[in-house]
């Protein structure tokens, strides 16, 4: 609170107002020449098309002539007037001595603003700050560089970054630039708004020509066109595109594309250049089944895609017969396995076609033609000539051909012969029964055979019957049990202990038991952030089979909690399709070790793998907190992290720069590393609006980052124009957003003589106020109050005062008031007259540091603590409450 010193209040002893009129007249008759007292213009200067009161007052004139204007203006105190240009007008006193003359200018300002002219710097691309140039014009098109008002923006882009409204200052002559971020690309257009400014009313909006918005850098990537089946050997054709981070397609995208299938026996397929933001790959799968396909951006690690594409085998162009036993006996059985191929090796599942088949031995025992089913055919032969023999296999009806190898066929007087019969489907785990028969070269039964038999399997984790001796009992012929436990076809053979010759098999169509677990393949040991993982979650039975009849439906989680990962939905297999087996494109992004889990929600089972996820590249990441008062310190943090908010221990310097030109800039940052990539500094905004901080690598400008804040602070709206006989209006030259100086100025002209249109008897003496005010949002500034010119204070003690209490019952209120001295050094000496512009005095007021947007005082709707009053030597009040204009101070 300022402290001051007053002198004891004195007593008034005015002068006569006769003696003042004897005096005028005796000047007169005495043949003096007149005197011109007053001769000002209110206000000087004014825009083209405004008036101006021109005030006057003579001192033993007979006439007053006012030129250029009017003319003959006697008897009149004030004129108004409106001057096309900056005119100098001359007030002519006369009486029978002589004429004096005066002078005085109205300067006439430039035209209006009456639109702008918005313009961008450079190509704008979405997701980038672009500087857009407002530039205030007249209704020709001129820059009007007095331009003060404020400016709104509108945009037909509904999600672009918009600045907060901004104001025009003398200093920016007309023209200032303003960060805009688009986010949709196309042609946009600003709407820009503004208020006249400069203290006149009225606004005006011009609209842009459409910017051209290109898009982004390329985001996500996207493949369409690719078939969910093709055939064997066929080509492919699917196409590629890309969207920016705001869904933006990316038309002008040029890259270099890597492709990678599953199919080992297909060749690799090339490398694809995508011009235009789009390419077209063409590729040939070979081996039937399903591969995954993936395109991969050479020039982005994060910018990838991957399919899954079934092959079907195509027709068949071969036969390929299995291998026969290279010795038989004569009338020996023998299972000869036709399987039909297409061009890649693969069975061809369509083929139903039949064959003839014939032999080198005339005499041999098969059938005529044998019907493919499913590209298989199984025919059963036995030879009856002695030596080497083949089987050939022709298409019916067809070109397909085959024949098998030679078969060294053998005399069968004595030997006899073991089968292995009751072969058929079964499930891993179940036991499967089948036969063995000893039987003699005609096919009987040898009922006394006695030998020793054992088995093996192709499946090397089958439980087998134990090594057998026959017994009179069995009379050739038992059953046994054997336990299966890996899928697919696996055969079981019996071999007689004292001559190998004698063996059979028999195969078994295996099949996968229930599903009781699963296992994630395809995740590699580290990834980087953002990379789409194929996570293949494979059912699997209690023997480690894959279940390929699974029909559950499996739920994959990850302990990546991070907003930004993508984990498909739970998905059902579908056996058809999926054979037990399914690929779920997972991407995680936060970094460190991250475990992926995929659980069946019936069964309860599930499967884990782990991966380290590595922070992607690096960026720079600004925070300051979201809003900042002007000329206050604030903490800002920078911290060095990927695309998805990974801190990474950084080592550099950083390098500070802002939007607001006035702030307080950080010095240089130095990270060694040891920060994890975040550090705290401080900086001071000056300018109102949205202000960005802005930390750059020192010798990188690529790598950068930004935060923005509000800047809140003063700004003052001057009383309408005219209004008020004291108007409290803004000294704008000493006046900032954190502090502000209001002048109490003079609005008209009091007179101390009776003779004047507007007289104050005893002149003017002493002025005051009481404001009300929120002392939340403003502060004492050090220096409360201001001397005026319009009083001569004297010299001190001087009668000033001045105090914003903050507590007890006359707080929220500013009391300020000046008085001129009756007696002591500087003492007024005789009446005192009033000019318009004439400042009584001035307050200054300091923006607290936890100041809230709102009013400080609004001088339209003061409440009954309002007191405001100026009075002549006697005290009476030549204006009071209703005399003063207060304009607006809030914090915006």
């Amino acid at each position: 609170m300022n402290s001051v010193h007053t002198q004891p209040p004195t007593v008034f002893r005015p002068m006569t107002r006769n003696l003042l009129l004897l005096c005028t007249v005796l000047l007169a008759a005495c043949g003096e020449a007149p005197t011109v007292s007053v001769f000002t213009a209110a206000p000087g200067t004014i825009a083209k098309g405004s008036s101006a009161t021109l005030v006057f007052a003579a001192e033993g004139a007979d006439k007053l002539t006012l030129q250029p204007g009017p003319g003959d203006v006697t008897g009149q105190a004030q004129v108004e007037v409106t001057p096309a240009e900056t005119t100098t007008y001359t007030l002519s006193a006369s009486n029978g001595s002589g004429v004096t003359t005066k002078t005085v200018t109205v300067t006439v300002g430039p035209t209006p603003a009456a639109g702008f002219k918005l313009v961008a710097a450079g190509a704008i691309t979405a997701g980038t700050p672009a500087d857009i140039t407002v530039t205030a014009v007249d209704a020709a098109g001129a820059t009007v560089p007095s331009y003060t008002g404020t400016v709104h923006l509108v945009s037909n882009d509904g999600t672009a970054e918009l600045p907060a409204d901004f104001t025009f200052t003398a200093a920016d002559n007309g023209v200032k630039t303003v960060p805009v971020t688009f986010h949709t690309a196309g042609a946009r257009v600003l709407v820009a708004s503004g208020t006249v400014g400069g203290g006149m009313h009225g606004s005006f909006s011009t609209t842009s020509e459409p910017f051209t918005v290109k898009a982004g850098a390329a985001h996500v990537m996207h493949l369409t066109g690719l078939p969910s089946e093709v055939e064997s050997g066929a080509e492919v054709s699917f196409q590629v595109s890309f969207q920016d981070a705001f869904g933006n397609v990316t038309t002008d995208y040029a890259t270099q594309l890597a492709i990678q299938h599953s199919d080992t026996s297909a060749p690799a397929a090339p490398a694809v250049e995508a011009s235009n933001g789009a390419a077209t790959v063409r590729l040939s799968l070979f081996k039937a089944g399903v591969h995954t396909v993936t395109v991969q951006d050479t020039h982005n690690d994060n910018v990838k895609a991957t399919a899954e594409l079934r092959v079907r085998p195509s027709q068949a162009v071969s036969y390929a017969p299995s291998a026969l036993p290279a010795t038989a006996l004569v009338r020996e059985p023998l299972s000869l396995t036709i399987t039909a191929l297409d061009a890649k090796g693969n069975r061809a599942h369509a083929y139903s076609g039949k064959a003839s088949i014939s032999t080198s031995d005339a005499a041999s025992e098969q059938p005529a033609e044998v019907t493919f089913s499913q590209g298989v055919a199984v025919v059963s032969l036995a030879f009856r000539t002695q030596g080497d023999q083949t089987v050939t296999v022709k298409e019916v009806g067809g070109a397909l051909t085959a024949t098998t190898n030679s078969v060294k066929v053998k005399s069968n007087e004595l030997a006899a012969r073991i089968t292995l019969s009751g072969t058929g489907p079964t499930t891993a785990g179940a036991a499967a029964s089948f036969t063995v028969t000893v039987t003699d070269v005609f096919g009987n039964n040898l009922t006394g055979y006695q030998g020793t038999v054992h088995f093996s399997s192709t499946d090397s984790r089958a439980a087998l019957p134990s090594t057998y001796t026959f017994t009179e009992a069995d009379a050739g012929t038992r059953t046994f049990f054997a336990s299966l436990q890996t899928s697919g076809m696996q055969t079981i053979t019996v071999v007689d202990a004292a001559r190998a010759e004698l063996k059979d098999s028999g195969s078994f169509a295996v099949s996968a038991a229930a599903a009781t677990a699963c296992e994630i393949s395809g995740v590699p040991t580290t990834a980087t952030a953002g990379t789409t993982l194929p996570v293949r979650v494979t059912a699997r039975d209690t023997f480690g089979n894959i279940s390929a009849p699974y029909t559950g439906t499996m739920t994959v989680t990850a302990t990546d909690a991070h907003p930004q990962i993508s984990i498909p939905a739970a998905a059902a297999y579908v056996p058809a399709s999926d054979q037990g087996s399914r690929i779920f494109g997972t991407r995680l992004v936060s970094a460190g070790g991250q475990t992926i889990t995929a659980t069946d929600s019936t069964g309860g089972w599930s499967c884990t793998a782990s991966v380290t996820i590595n922070p992607a590249a690096p960026r720079i990441a600004v925070t300051l907190p979201p809003d900042a008062n002007s000329s206050y310190p604030v903490d800002a943090q920078v911290s060095v992290k990927d695309a998805y908010n990974n801190p990474i221990s950084y080592a550099g310097s950083l390098t500070f720069s802002s939007t607001d030109a006035a702030a307080t800039l950080p010095a240089n940052l130095t990270l060694t590393g040891s920060e994890s990539g975040t550090s705290t500094v401080t900086t001071t905004f000056k300018t109102l609006g949205a202000q960005q901080l802005t930390a750059t690598l020192v010798g990188d400008a690529s790598v950068s980052g930004s935060g923005t804040t509000a800047v809140h602070g003063f700004v003052y709206t001057d009383p309408t124009p005219g209004m008020g006989k004291v108007r409290v209006v803004l000294n704008t030259a000493a006046s900032s957003a954190s502090v502000v100086q209001l002048d109490l100025v003079s609005n008209t002209s009091v007179i101390a003589t009776a003779s004047s249109a507007t007289f104050a008897r005893g002149g003017i003496y002493s002025a005051g106020m009481n404001l009300p005010l929120d002392t939340t949002r403003a502060m004492a500034d050090s220096t409360l109050l201001v001397e005026g010119n319009a009083l001569n204070l004297g010299a001190a003690p001087k009668a000033v005062a001045a105090t914003l209490p903050d507590t007890g019952p006359t707080s929220g209120v500013l009391y300020t008031g000046v008085s001129q001295k009756f007696d002591g050094a500087g003492k007024a000496q005789g009446d005192v007259s009033l000019l318009p512009g004439r400042i009584f005095y001035s307050v200054r007021l300091k923006l607290s540091g936890s100041a809230t947007v709102g009013t400080v005082f609004n001088g339209t709707s003061l409440d009954q603590r309002f007191r405001a009053a100026v009075r002549n030597r006697a005290g009476d009040e030549v204006f009071s409450n209703p005399d003063f204009a207060l304009g607006k101070l809030e914090v915006r």
